[in-house]
């Protein structure tokens, strides 16, 4: 594989974790699975953000900081990773999600404490941002038979997929790949899995986008 290290993303919908299972078992990489319904105050967050987003992002931190050993002893053992989340992805959410008021400044914390507790990690050789309308995230959502899309704080979605465009448009830090995914279905599409992965071989320089009329 021209990739040791693949990144998956994309906001709620997108369909990553089904993409990054498909080139995983592909390749033959560990799968690295950020399992958000893992994260015990993730329901509470919905219900009430106000009161819950610091302890939600801290969980994630802590299991991304957990993530970075397993990425290394892969790395040791040349193997090859296929990963559902990007290590850098709370710049997408603490900005948002988190108080910056001067009595209580929970991005100063949240970011005091991963300054401490996040050890030093390899960046992707890859990453694949599927890019979703807001549309098309929602009828996804709302097709999910164990969806939580009901629980979400009004706008939350809009504000998401807003802050995923942002980020990726100012993202530098690894070879991007930007796929349309409102009409392309990577997961359970031969064919446009097969398009995928010829993207992902032809890529040269720092960023390319893959659309269906291409």
């Amino acid at each position: 594989m021209k990739y040791r290290y693949i990144v998956v993303e994309g906001s709620i919908g997108s369909g990553k974790s089904a993409l990054s299972k498909r080139l995983a078992e592909h390749f033959g990489a560990l799968l690295l699975s950020e399992n958000p319904e893992h994260n015990p105050f993730l329901e509470q967050f919905y219900l009430n953000a106000a009161n819950h987003g610091l302890a939600t992002e801290l969980y994630f931190l802590m299991r991304r900081a957990e993530a970075v050993e397993r990425i290394l002893e892969e790395e040791d053992k040349s193997g090859y990773i296929v990963s559902d989340f990007l290590l850098e992805k709370d710049q997408i959410f603490v900005p948002t999600l988190l108080k910056a008021n001067e009595n209580g400044n929970e991005q100063t914390l949240f970011w005091e404490v991963k300054r401490k507790i996040m050890p030093e990690y390899p960046l992707p050789d890859l990453v694949i941002y599927l890019q979703t309308s807001d549309e098309v995230a929602q009828k996804r959502l709302q097709k999910r038979p164990d969806s939580k899309y009901n629980l979400f704080p009004s706008g939350y979605l809009s504000v998401i997929q807003d802050e995923y465009r942002r980020f990726f448009h100012l993202y530098q830090n690894a070879p991007l790949l930007i796929a349309n995914a409102d009409d392309m279905d990577f997961a359970q599409n031969d064919e446009h899995f097969s398009m995928l992965l010829q993207a992902m071989d032809n890529m040269q320089g720092s960023r390319h986008y893959l659309n269906l009329s291409e």
